[in-house]
């Protein structure tokens, strides 16, 4: 279990000092992994997806992630009596349902739990968002609820979570944003940076999937269960046109023509805060995109193998060339940006052989 002093001023100041990382977000990271380890020990029945589900699932902190995400397949189930007890036993001073507007058929329920922030020494909140719906993901494993943010008290609390496969063939949904994706915006606000966050979340499961079946599979019953509440707007193959438009209008630097790059651009500068692994930057973003376009390129032409960038090798690709109707302006990625090359090049040759 995650000791109570895991959430203490000494505690995070201390972590946020030795990694450098915003401590405001390091309080809610730990809060939301105490609101998770409630969740689990209520005896609720429930799938760990999403961003933080992520970080427990790569055993390390690539981006961090503040919201927690379940799947709840009874439909009936009432969550006051449960977020009640968490409360008391965890801290957090209270809970409200939040009313948002609902776009489509959709069965989401969404909740923020309130807690005295010791860092800003005021109110704050981590949310909760529960999607009431069958189980889609065809293989679930159990990870333990644990981070270098928390201290534990005996043994870690293990949580269902889709393993790498499920969960890309989920996450590609979501960086669509012309169909069953986060949109560009919502009302007058820009949706950038959570875009930008599943593209990151894609291109590092990218480098897990070994199961090109089982994320197509995943993918396709993701897809058409978001299409269909999505009032039967396009088609699968649209899904994955529109992954591929986004991550090309990366790597071309906002010269593809088929997507927002305005908005795209400012979220991957706004995401750099969230991304502790590494320094995110436009040429980092394009490899990220180079991996997803690649990835939906395995779905959408139905390839046998998810083939991996290794660096030792990058002199085999000297002779590489990106074809049309990929844009041959790709081609200066070679040197410049070798992995984004390596994928747009597989890329390329997977489209060029199914035009053939």
């Amino acid at each position: 279990m995650i000791k109570a002093e895991s959430s203490s001023k000494k505690k995070i100041e201390a972590i946020a000092k030795s990694k450098k990382t915003d401590k405001i977000l390091i309080e809610k990271v730990v809060r939301a992994l105490m609101l998770l380890e409630g969740l689990v020990k209520s005896d609720l029945d429930f799938v760990f997806k999403g961003g933080t589900a992520l970080m427990l699932l790569f055993s390390s902190t690539k981006r961090l992630s503040i919201d927690i995400d379940i799947v709840v397949p009874d439909k009936e189930v009432k969550f006051n009596n449960i977020l009640n007890k968490i409360c008391k036993e965890y801290g957090f001073t209270r809970f409200e349902k939040q009313k948002r507007k609902a776009r489509n058929q959709i069965d989401k329920v969404h909740y923020k739990l309130f807690f005295k922030s010791v860092i800003e020494e005021k109110e704050s909140y981590v949310l909760l968002d529960i999607l009431k719906e069958d189980i889609h993901y065809q293989n679930i494993v159990e990870v333990p609820i644990n981070s270098l943010f928390v201290e534990l008290d005996g043994t870690a609390i293990q949580v269902k979570v889709p393993d790498f496969n499920n969960i890309l063939g989920d996450k590609l949904t979501a960086f669509a944003p012309n169909t069953t994706g986060i949109p560009y915006k919502k009302g007058d606000k820009e949706m950038g940076m959570e875009i930008i966050k599943q593209m990151y979340d894609i291109g590092c499961l990218c480098d897990h999937a070994d199961n090109p079946e089982m994320v197509s599979s995943v993918f396709s019953s993701f897809a058409n269960t978001e299409i269909q509440n999505r009032g039967n707007i396009c088609t699968v193959s649209d899904v994955l046109d529109d992954i591929i438009d986004n991550s090309l209008e990366i790597c071309l630097r906002g010269n593809h023509g088929k997507a927002d790059f305005s908005i795209l651009s400012k979220g991957i500068i706004q995401v750099k805060g969230f991304i502790y692994s590494e320094a995110f930057h436009l040429e980092k973003a394009i490899i990220y995109a180079a991996r997803t376009a690649y990835m939906a390129a395995v779905i959408k032409y139905k390839q046998k193998e998810i083939k991996k960038y290794n660096a030792a090798k990058v002199q085999e690709m000297k002779d590489w060339l990106i074809k049309e109707p990929i844009s041959n302006k790709l081609n200066k990625l070679k040197k410049s940006n070798p992995e984004a090359f390596f994928y747009l090049h597989q890329l390329s040759e997977i489209i060029s052989y199914a035009a053939c």
